[in-house]
């Protein structure tokens, strides 16, 4: 009797806890999903903007301008980066000056017992004497210059830059292999009276124009308008390419810079040792990007960069456009830029698939183009507009691609601000079609 009394009594103690359980774990339910349902809420703001091109196309460059465009400052320790790197950029781009003008045979405009003459000299040799401790430090992770050890040579680098012929080989760079050359030189060579004096610091201005390959993803988040754009950086350096596809997921937007002024410029191919053009290679490389699988989701955003150089290359006519692009339109006027920039408009969107058919996707890859050595490409049937659409098909829904561009200028803050301010329009638009798409 007692044991039936005992176990009836314990019954509804034991249901009474259960209750108190289950309502606990509803509690705690409830509460994880408005978490998850916020989280998702902010993952659908948060814009993933993936930064591709080849070498040298601007996107650390513009990546940079974001920060500063958006207030964000740079740390005492990314300082003194940056001044590492714009000493080391001053360096060897004069050395690379006394190379080409060699290269291309153009003599001293003082003779070769002149001041530059002999600064050069001294600059072979200090560079002789120092690349094994330069390249213990590098091993290391430590500075490469020190202050004073920059400001020893920095007479040497006025002299030499004070020469005609030097500033000749400058404009002429595009007659030999440019890749190892970056275009910030005769921005910091005329501004050493700034950057040659002790506790130099630089400016916004210095801190854009430095450059040093990307070797790793970098990522910048920027909040507009309660949502927030994350850019990322993954390299466009041949061996850096292979990143690119761990970056597909969640990607909004991809941004693809295109040097417009490389299209006079060669680099040789590491493994093939062939010389090839650097706008040639820029095309293959979209092509193939653009057509494949992964991106037939998301828009497409080209910036067609460094427009300030590529009109001093037309002004100057050193260059013809033609001689590298045989089927340059005959109508069209090699050395004026607007004419340029519509050829250039006009090649890319020839590249952009209209049949995304299965066996097409089968055969997407970042290797995969059509765009041979000759610079030939489909005819030229599109129209210099923006944005430029495309019906893609694919296993599903047929949607409509857009692929939109702008000309652009990475170094110059306004016009970036400008492009910005119309890109992430785009990119806002096109985020919220898809949310509610989804």
């Amino acid at each position: 009797m007692a044991l039936s009394f005992l176990t009836c009594c314990a019954f509804p103690k034991e249901s009474i806890d259960d209750r108190e359980v289950i309502r606990w774990q509803q509690k705690r339910n409830k509460e994880i999903e408005i978490e998850l349902k916020k989280e998702r809420s902010r993952l659908r703001r948060r814009q993933m903007i993936l930064l591709l091109g080849t070498g040298e196309s601007g996107k650390s460059t513009f990546l940079k301008q974001m920060k500063i465009i958006n207030g964000k400052h740079f740390t005492n320790e990314e300082i003194d980066q940056l001044k590492d790197i714009i000493y080391d950029n001053i360096y060897k781009g004069v050395l690379f000056l006394l190379q080409a003008r060699e290269s291309l045979n153009i003599p001293w405009s003082c003779g070769h017992d002149s001041v530059a003459a002999q600064a050069s000299r001294e600059i072979e040799t200090h560079f002789n004497e120092t690349r094994m401790m330069r390249r213990e430090r590098a091993r290391l992770g430590q500075p490469l210059w020190l202050e004073d050890e920059f400001l020893e040579i920095v007479p040497l680098l006025r002299a030499i830059w004070g020469d005609e012929g030097v500033r000749l080989a400058f404009d002429q760079r595009s007659k030999i292999i440019t890749e190892n050359f970056s275009e910030n030189t005769r921005y910091y060579l005329n501004r050493l009276n700034y950057i040659g004096v002790e506790n130099y610091r630089p400016t916004d201005e210095d801190i854009v124009w430095s450059r040093k390959p990307t070797e790793s993803i970098i990522e910048e988040e920027i909040n507009v308008h309660s949502s927030s754009l994350v850019f990322i950086d993954v390299g466009g350096q041949t061996k850096e390419r292979r990143k690119w596809c761990q970056c597909f997921s969640d990607m909004t937007s991809v941004l693809f810079l295109i040097a417009s002024s490389h299209y006079d410029e060669h680099y040789q191919d590491r493994l093939t040792k062939e010389f090839r053009n650097k706008l040639r290679e820029a095309m293959i490389v979209f092509e193939g990007l653009i057509n494949h699988i992964a991106f037939r989701r998301v828009s497409i955003i080209i910036f067609f960069n460094k427009t300030d150089i590529l009109k001093e290359k037309l002004n100057s006519r050193i260059s013809n456009i033609r001689d590298e692009f045989p089927n340059y339109p005959v109508k069209m006027d090699p050395f004026h830029l607007q004419d340029v920039q519509t050829f250039l408009v006009d090649v890319f969107a020839s590249l952009v698939n209209h049949s995304f058919s299965p066996a097409t996707r089968d055969r997407s890859s970042l290797s995969h183009s059509s765009f041979n050595n000759t610079g030939k490409y489909s005819s030229l049937h599109r129209q210099n507009s923006v944005p430029i659409s495309a019906n893609l098909t694919y296993t599903g829904p047929i949607r409509k691609r857009m692929v939109y561009r702008h000309f652009t200028t990475a170094v110059d803050r306004r016009n970036i601000e400008t492009i910005f301010n119309a890109m992430q329009d785009t990119v806002l638009q096109n985020n919220l079609r898809r949310i509610m798409m989804s």
